[in-house]
């Protein structure tokens, strides 16, 4: 896989979670107590041997940069290829980026200059654990233009807004592409966010982009052109979550809480990197109870968890219980309160006696810093 560089759009669904990325890009919205987002797609390139990755920035990426760092935790710290990050560039005349195509007209010079063959591109809210080793030989067996990786999934939502759905033929090359579809339900192709083709062929779609004013990669290039090239589906049929909206998002994170999910997601051959913080072990106290949740370093439990993911340095007060919820960093849930099914960002404060409560299909979200 060496023959491949990465690069991963680490904003383009920042809509998607508006309370979460105030402060940050969605690449760094932190994910299963201690990872990020898009430590699962930078892992699964690192782990199929791509050793050269560029990560496109657009706003509030300094929570991005000092996450990544240099990307050593990643093996990506190197004198050639290794890690990239790209800030905001602007375009003369026309501010930041708003589509892939933008993005990538940004860092068309660093593109070119790559040594590699061959583009893998991705973006950075799709949880999965896959080799793209894989997908890479299959793009070459097959002579492809484009590799788009999908699943075939039993969609349950009339409205498929934000998402591209692929119609495949019998052979698996992608006959249309239909992005944002106003109906779909039953069995369909949902694109991942990850393509693979030939770096010389992203320099052309860039150029004729730059020319015509295209934005979207999904819409505006490959929708145009099935018919004119072989653009090949490969199909992954393993756990894999798309973090698209808030519910979506805390689906993902309590997904986190299944054997299954965790034994399928981060399997000892093919682990997910993280940056490692250094804190002291969990402390319970006498009276605390804790069930079926996981718990990041440096919390202190003195009342019930339980069905819950914590954050690094989490406090849970004498008496407070926290049940199917997501507590970020850093979060203080004070004595006799109950949080259930809810979201609490970075360094919030839930005051003594107070009662959080929402659904699985509509968690409460306290914004980071708050106090409740």
């Amino acid at each position: 896989m060496a023959n491949a560089f990465g690069i991963i759009f680490a904003n383009i669904h920042d809509d998607a979670l508006p309370q979460l990325t105030q402060n940050r890009t969605l690449g760094a919205v932190p994910m299963g107590g201690r990872y990020r987002l898009i430590d699962f797609i930078l892992s699964n390139m690192v782990n199929s041997g791509i050793s050269s990755v560029g990560v496109i920035a657009r706003n509030n990426y300094h929570s991005l940069v000092h996450h990544l760092g240099s990307g050593k935790e990643w093996d990506l710290s190197r004198k050639f290829g290794g890690l990239t990050i790209f800030p905001p560039y602007a375009t003369a005349g026309a501010g930041l980026y708003h589509g892939r195509l933008e993005a990538l007209k940004t860092v068309l010079s660093y593109i070119v200059r790559a040594r590699e063959e061959y583009a893998v591109l991705a973006d950075s809210n799709v949880i999965l654990n896959i080799d793209l080793a894989k997908v890479l030989e299959y793009h070459e067996e097959n002579d492809a233009d484009v590799t788009c990786v999908y699943q075939n999934v039993d969609l349950k939502e009339k409205n498929a807004k934000d998402r591209v759905l692929y119609e495949i033929d019998g052979e698996g090359r992608i006959q249309a592409v239909l992005a944002d579809p106003r109906t779909s339900e039953g069995n369909v192709n949902n694109s991942l966010g990850i393509w693979v083709m030939k770096k010389d062929l992203l320099v052309r779609i860039i150029d004729d982009a730059q020319n015509t004013g295209k934005q979207s990669l999904e819409r505006d290039v490959l929708g145009q052109r099935c018919q004119d090239w072989k653009i090949l589906g490969y199909g992954f049929d393993g756990f894999v979550e798309q973090v698209r909206s808030v519910p979506g998002y805390y689906r993902a994170g309590m997904a986190l809480l299944n054997a299954d999910v965790r034994r399928e997601l981060f399997p000892r051959e093919r682990p997910i990197y993280t940056k490692v913080h250094d804190e002291s072990p969990v402390f319970y106290a006498p009276e605390a109870k804790a069930s079926n949740s996981l718990i990041a370093n440096g919390c202190r439990i003195e009342g019930t968890v339980e069905n819950s993911i914590l954050g690094r340095g989490v406090y849970v007060a004498k008496g407070a219980v926290v049940r199917n919820s997501l507590l970020m960093q850093g979060v203080t849930v004070a004595e006799g309160s109950t949080v259930d099914c809810a979201i609490i960002d970075k360094g919030s404060y839930v005051s003594p006696n107070r009662n959080l409560s929402g659904a699985p299909t509509y968690p409460i979200v306290v914004e980071k810093g708050s106090r409740v």
